[in-house]
């Protein structure tokens, strides 16, 4: 595995840079927006970057640190927010504080349906209602939901007047299409790998270790769902907690965003290679670490490292300050420091 390295800091600016710096410094300065009933300065978003806009560390005076994760990025043109934080009130606090303008976002991406990664999409709504949002298929939180209503002795069905039979006596297996939880938004619910832009590709996986349960007894009533079993209790019927991690096609590689990896982002990176045919230049994202040892985490990080070939890291949000230090000891150059304001540019 290789190891991701925080921003370099460079002895010296090529005359280009100083051109580009400048021009960038001088179109933030004079760009201005309105967004939120308040005038601040826009930054636009840079091509091939990525900014993290919510989390709980970070150096950048003036951001309000929560427990949460949110970032945006530019990829072929495209601006992209992926997660949008615990807090709506500190998102918008912390995008109008970084001078972004949430009205250019082309495309959301929720990860997974926790209240860390989801609630500031309110405040995107507001500014930006008609914005394409692809999320999970997760069944409670919007996704169609296939529907069993049959019950046991199906036959006693029409021994019923028909105001008292399910449509008035008619199929009992049907798909409820609910209205979500972002009623009228463009949402899009994504339950295989797929490509959504040209080298920008959604990683759909779901995590062993989080989700829902039923203990409902001896059918299950939501057709392709809590398939899943328990070793320890046969009655006990699983589903795996679905997330979309993104993954980015770039000449040196793969670059892939996460945002909690509860899916463990071994299995998410692993998905990512096969999936694509790529090798991964960069991983960013929260990587759920908190709960491991240091032998634990040692020998993930050198599996991503040395077996992946994950060239480059930048750990954020729920990695954990044990896995901060050892994957930048063990990344070292190659180790990048995502705190949140802080920009990471690839190639």
């Amino acid at each position: 595995m290789k190891r991701f390295s925080n921003l370099p800091r460079a002895p010296f600016l090529t005359t280009a840079g100083l051109f580009l710096f400048a021009l960038c410094f001088f179109h933030c300065e004079t760009t201005q927006s309105t967004t939120g009933g308040k005038t601040s300065k826009i930054s636009p978003v840079v091509e091939n970057s990525i900014t993290n806009l919510y989390d709980a560390f970070g150096r950048k005076p003036g951001l309000l640190k929560d427990f949460g994760f949110s970032c945006i990025l530019q990829f072929k043109g495209k601006t992209i927010l992926f997660d949008a934080g615990s807090n709506a009130d500190y998102f918008r606090q912390n995008v109008e504080t970084l001078g972004v303008d949430l009205r250019k976002v082309d495309i959301a991406i929720v990860s997974h349906a926790h209240m860390d990664h989801l609630n500031g999409i309110d405040y995107l709504l507001s500014v930006n209602p008609n914005v394409k949002i692809y999320f999970p298929e997760d069944i409670f939180w919007g996704a169609p939901i296939p529907f069993d209503a049959t019950g046991r002795e199906s036959s006693v069905k029409d021994s019923l007047p028909v105001e008292m039979q399910y449509f008035d006596g008619g199929n009992t297996k049907f798909e409820i299409r609910q209205s979500g939880r972002f009623w009228k938004a463009n949402i899009e619910f994504v339950k295989e790998n797929r490509e959504i832009l040209p080298g920008m590709r959604l990683i759909a996986t779901s995590s062993p270790y989080m989700g829902y349960f039923s203990k409902y007894p001896l059918m299950n009533f939501v057709t392709g769902h809590f398939d899943g079993t328990s070793g320890n209790d046969p009655s006990l019927k699983l589903n795996n907690l679905p997330e979309l991690s993104l993954s980015l096609e770039t000449p040196a590689g793969e670059v892939l965003i996460v945002g909690c990896s509860h899916s463990t982002i071994q299995r998410i990176a692993a998905e990512t290679r096969q999936f694509t045919g790529h090798d991964i230049e960069l991983i960013y994202g929260g990587l759920h670490l908190l709960p491991y040892t240091r032998e634990d985490i040692l020998t993930l990080a050198h599996y991503l490292k040395n077996d992946l070939k994950v060239h480059k890291i930048a750990p954020a949000h729920c990695s954990g300050h044990l896995a901060f230090k050892i994957l930048r000891d063990l990344y070292g150059e190659n180790y990048r420091y995502a705190g949140l304001g802080e920009t990471i540019l690839f190639k």
